[in-house]
């Protein structure tokens, strides 16, 4: 799956059979890992795949279905998902069925932030992450609210809380993340450090 780097990828990385965060590491015996911390093994040898530590946090594969342990090997979800991601910003994206194609978000402590209902995601930045329904895109926040009716094009670039480049129609505006219309959408093309083009001229918008 797109989201997640997988096995082969992985063992090639583990040579020297650990990768380490802080003093966690994790180590290989056959076909299963570890978790080491120290000098101490705090888990048994359970995990069929691991990855590296991002933010303090590790997803791991126990069976067929993958979870999140922290540095000290204390799992912070249950193992339910089905494809998952590393944390960027605070939240990692996860999926509990790939057959549906359906994704959603966890924070940090483990708890799913949204329903996992979306077709496509994008990475957290800025506090906010663009997610598509059905064939549409919005935001959520961090609380897993969504902003605006998905209505957008392709994925909203947020700069700020007071400027979001988006398309809608195949014409390009900025709204800010409370979907109040900062210029509207009739540019051909907006980029992230805010030069819109209109029947070929340039217009700066000032985003920055």
């Amino acid at each position: 799956m797109w989201l997640r780097l997988k096995t082969i990828t992985l063992c090639l990385f583990l040579v020297s059979c650990h990768f380490a965060w802080g003093q966690s590491s994790f180590k290989r015996a056959g076909d299963f890992y570890a978790l080491q911390v120290g000098n101490d093994l705090v888990t048994a040898y359970v995990f069929t795949e691991v990855s590296d530590f991002y933010e303090g946090k590790a997803w791991v594969n126990k069976g067929n279905l993958y979870g999140y342990i922290d540095t000290l090997g204390v799992s912070i979800t249950d193992f339910v998902y089905a494809d998952v991601d590393r944390f960027i910003d605070g939240f990692a994206a996860v999926s509990r069925d790939t057959q549906d194609g359906l994704y959603g978000f966890i924070n940090e402590v483990g708890r799913e932030v949204c329903d996992l209902k979306y077709n496509r995601i994008k990475p957290f930045g800025n506090g906010f992450a663009a997610v598509q329904l059905d064939s549409n895109w919005t935001l959520i926040d961090a609380s897993g609210s969504e902003l605006m009716v998905p209505i957008f094009d392709y994925a909203p670039k947020v700069i700020s809380d007071q400027f979001v480049i988006a398309v809608k129609a195949n014409k390009w505006g900025v709204i800010d993340t409370a979907d109040r219309l900062k210029y509207p959408f009739v540019y051909d093309l907006i980029t992230a450090d805010g030069v819109a083009y209109l029947a070929n001229k340039k217009v700066y918008l000032g985003l920055l």
